[in-house]
């Protein structure tokens, strides 16, 4: 069974009062020159960090140890972007329930929109042990962007890691993640994985998913003056010019925000 958030059907904040009227504002929105950012809008101080932002399809993994708040970034990015745009953005937890991410939310004080649909895939998990979690996964994408056509503009899935750890890594499984990667594209989506990855590890991972991915964002925890901090840093973005020097990630008063670069 799987658990979902039933999302209002808005396009820009107006809700459609009939199909041609509708079709008439997605239009409208998806034609505002960019003004809807997903990263520069989903991430408070982004804009120090990248001169531009990336246009679909495209693929960020966004990455780092446990407690580095990827879940909380990644979720906050996602509906911060529908917030502004009124597109459609699904957001799929492979371990997490949907009640403990929206707990999460809550914690940051992260309003999400009703664009947003939430699913998890913990009762699944239980019941299906030896199943397919990519092609699952695929299925679920066609079935919004069937519902929802264009409209249907961003995704997330948390996590990769979650998948690798309940699947036999092999060339097999290698050959399923380019082909899953392949068709993301194909679905011309703003898509963000998120994969664990210890400290100075590098992005190639498991499923050589850090070659194939177009965005790394690495999150992680650093010791500085005898206090923990939470760091972000944007280790590679395809087509976009940006820092590379790591900023410190703090929890504000709507999700986490940037304050800016940290020194050594």
């Amino acid at each position: 069974m799987l658990h979902l958030t039933q999302p209002a059907e808005y396009c820009c904040g107006i809700i459609a009062p009939s199909v041609d009227c509708y079709c008439l504002i997605v239009k409208h929105c998806t034609r505002l020159d960019n003004l809807v950012r997903m990263l520069l809008n989903g991430i408070q101080g982004m804009e120090r960090v990248m001169t531009g932002d990336v246009n679909a399809p495209y693929i960020t993994l966004v990455t780092g140890p446990p407690g580095a708040m990827k879940s909380g970034f990644s979720l906050t990015i996602l509906s911060n972007s529908l917030s502004r745009s009124g597109e459609f953005g699904l957001y799929c937890t492979v371990e997490e329930t949907v009640d403990s991410l929206l707990k999460g939310a809550e914690s940051m004080n992260l309003s999400l929109p009703h664009n947003l649909q939430v699913t998890d895939y913990t009762e699944l998990r239980r019941e299906n042990e030896g199943m397919d979690y990519l092609k699952f996964t695929r299925r679920m994408i066609e079935h919004f962007k069937q519902q929802h056509g264009n409209r249907f503009t961003t995704f997330v899935l948390d996590s990769l890691g979650a998948i690798y750890s309940l699947t036999t890594m092999d060339e097999v499984m290698r050959k399923k993640m380019f082909a899953f990667f392949d068709f993301l594209r194909q679905q011309n989506l703003n898509v963000i994985i998120i994969t664990e990855r210890q400290y100075g590890a590098h992005a190639e991972l498991d499923g050589n998913e850090g070659f194939l991915a177009d965005g790394i964002i690495n999150l992680g925890i650093d010791r500085r003056n005898g206090q923990i901090v939470r760091t972000m840093q944007v280790e590679k973005m395809r087509h976009v010019r940006h820092s590379m020097e790591k900023q410190a990630l703090d929890v504000g008063p709507n999700g986490p925000v940037l304050l800016g670069p940290l020194f050594d």
